[in-house]
């Protein structure tokens, strides 16, 4: 449907892209509640505890259920967003994908005519800070094409759920500590989240990497070859 074929000649709607994600989120952080209940009632790992563990986190009109996305709403907001992208991307300085988009980036992506990208934007800014603010003033013109506001979509969910990984990696193992679980379930209870944290923040770097790269991709073929 065309703008000419909307009521009003209304525009189209943004993307409230963190909401379409809570569900999703919800679900991340009652699996890891569940697992560490678990742990905290038995001590040791058990199909059986985490599947009645997870009966009582997602029962309906339970405390437990109702707790959850409060817990998610404030896992997600402990770090800021500049803390989440260095978790996802392991840099400390100018960690967004965007701060090096045209020095790095555009040469790997085989999508993308650098010459008709240059044609549009002239030539490519070298410091961090100027690539980001050319990339973004790019975003805010391409962010409702879908290619752009979907890989936006999974870099923030697969970011958030990095942050949390690493919360959970953080707090969940103290707490099974203090009940004085063995050491080896311990040990092997903090190795899980650590590599769940590992796997969802390299998912999220590439999730980032193409939500950047598919900015440029827009303003490139959106020129002349």
């Amino acid at each position: 449907m065309t703008t000419k074929d909307r009521p009003g000649n209304a525009p189209p709607r943004e993307p409230y892209l963190k909401g379409s994600n809570a569900a999703y989120l919800w679900g991340f952080v009652g699996t890891n509640v569940a697992v560490f209940l678990s742990l905290v009632a038995h001590r040791h790992f058990d199909s059986s505890s985490i599947a009645d563990s997870w009966a009582h986190v997602t029962a309906k009109n339970g405390m437990m259920a109702a707790t959850i996305p409060l817990a998610t709403i404030i896992l997600g907001g402990v770090l800021n967003d500049a803390t989440k992208a260095r978790l996802v991307f392991w840099r400390w300085r100018h960690p967004l994908p965007g701060s090096r988009v045209f020095s790095e980036l555009v040469p790997t992506d085989s999508r993308i005519d650098p010459a008709a990208l240059k044609s549009s934007i002239g030539k490519f800014p070298r410091s961090p800070q100027e690539q980001n603010a050319l990339w973004y003033r790019l975003y805010k013109k391409h962010k409702m094409a879908r290619s752009v506001w979907e890989a936006h979509k999974l870099y923030l969910l697969t970011r958030d759920m990095s942050a949390i990984a690493a919360l959970c990696a953080l707090l969940f193992p103290l707490g099974i500590a203090l009940t004085g679980s063995d050491w080896r379930i311990l040990l092997v209870y903090f190795a899980l989240l650590a590599t769940q944290y590992v796997f969802i923040a390299k998912a999220a770097h590439n999730y980032g990497n193409r939500f950047v790269l598919n900015v440029a991709c827009e303003e490139s073929s959106a020129q002349p070859s």
